[in-house]
Formats: C-alpha cells, sequence, structure tokens
C-alpha cells in the first residue's frame, strides 16, 4: 500500500489494532485524566459538540455521552467502529447523541466540514502515529474542524514510558516497539510536545502523569489548549 507523508493514520498500527480486537482487547474505564479534564478544561457543562478522535472501544466516548455532550467518534480500525456500535445499541439513550465513522488507512483529511467542533478529546494515539510529522498534519486538521474558541485535549507518551524505554531507538524521537513492531513517537519532555501544539493552539496548562507498576511503565505529556477567537 502507497501510504502518502501527509497521511493521519499508521497502516501498521491500524493493522496491530485491528488484530488486537479480534483476540478480545477490552477496556472498561474511560481515562482518569479525562474524566477529570472534561470538568475542568471543557467546563463540565455536557453542552456542545464533541470530536472522539481515535474511540477504540468507545470508553471516553460513552464517558462524554454520559456527560450530556453530542459525540462524533472516529477510528482507524473497523473492528473498533464495530465494538462500539455494539456497545451502543444496549444504550439508546446514548447512541441518539453519538455518530461513528472509520477513517481510512490513507486519508489525509478529516471527513468534516470546516469549524464543527466546541471540543476536541484526542488521547492516547499521538505516539502511534509513528513520527512528528504524522502528528503536525493531525494537529493541521483538528484545528481546521474546530470553531473559533474550541477547546481540545491532547497527550503523547514520554521517553520513560514503554514505548520508548522497552523499544528500539530510531532517532528523532521515534521508536520500534512491540511485536509485531510499530513506531512509535515519544517527545523528550512536555514542554517540547507543548512546543509542537502552540502553532496551532493556545495551551492553557501542560502537565504530565507518570506512573510504574504491574510490570509497564506510563509516562504520559498532557496539554490543554484552545483555538483562538
Amino acid at each position: 500500500m502507497n501510504i502518502s507523508k501527509k497521511s493521519l493514520v499508521d497502516p501498521d498500527v491500524q493493522k496491530k489494532w485491528n488484530d488486537l480486537l479480534v483476540a478480545g482487547h477490552e477496556k472498561l474505564y474511560p481515562s482518569l485524566d479525562l474524566v477529570r479534564l472534561e470538568k475542568w478544561h471543557f467546563g463540565g457543562t455536557g453542552s456542545g459538540k464533541v470530536l472522539e478522535y481515535a474511540c477504540g472501544v468507545g470508553v471516553n466516548l460513552i464517558h462524554l455521552l454520559k456527560c450530556g455532550y453530542e459525540v462524533e467518534a472516529i477510528d482507524a480500525s473497523p473492528n473498533a467502529v464495530k465494538r462500539v456500535h455494539a456497545k451502543l445499541e444496549a444504550l439508546p439513550e446514548l447512541k441518539v447523541r453519538a455518530s461513528l465513522k472509520v477513517i481510512d488507512v490513507d486519508a489525509e483529511k478529516l471527513p468534516y466540514p470546516d469549524q464543527t467542533f466546541d471540543f476536541v478529546n484526542c488521547m492516547n494515539v499521538l505516539s502511534l502515529l509513528g513520527s512528528k510529522d504524522r502528528v503536525g498534519n493531525l494537529l493541521a486538521e483538528l484545528f481546521r474542524v474546530m470553531k473559533p474558541g474550541a477547546k481540545i485535549i491532547l497527550d503523547i507518551n514520554g521517553p520513560l514510558a514503554d514505548f520508548a524505554a522497552k523499544a528500539k531507538p530510531l532517532g528523532d524521537d521515534s521508536y520500534l516497539y512491540g511485536t509485531p513492531p510499530v513506531i512509535t513517537y515519544c517527545p523528550v519532555s512536555a514542554d517540547a510536545f507543548a512546543a509542537e501544539i502552540k502553532p496551532w493552539f493556545n495551551v492553557t496548562d501542560v502537565g504530565f502523569t507518570h506512573y510504574k507498576y504491574c510490570g509497564g511503565e506510563i509516562q504520559e505529556f498532557i496539554v490543554c489548549a484552545h483555538k483562538a477567537h
């Protein structure tokens, strides 16, 4: 497959994620960071339209629906979107405020008009884009589909996370991780991550989470930002 340098999806990650879902991968709870930041950064109003980018198995999507938002969710994995559809069938009171799409593996644009969203949640995906350039491609598209004043939450793995610490360095903060291997992107610091966001968005806050237990280590840099009016 000939994938453009401007594509928004890493095809190796898309295949690996599809295979994990077939093997039974599941999550039961939303991100604690999202639960906290929806209240603090989004304002906890439950009003407006949210883009849930890379919805995975839908736990963050369902949380945002329960908060009251109208949510458009998208993922590169058809199996993920199929799984979320099945969950929403059992939640008809939430399903009416949800819309799901699959993004093509070679897509260069998001399938939404300009200035569509009041909020964007983009968590647990940027490291899996594999390079700084692809992260930049996605940031440009997220900027395009956000309304003036819209707010966004983004995170990315740092160099102490397993995605980097248990992987082969490739240079430029990229690593070869896992079996089958995929390329991950883990910037060196929270400030370095924020610097990648600032050409597109006004940064409200920069933070991190870091923990190590159950045989793994997670380090994530988190940025809350907004699009200028």
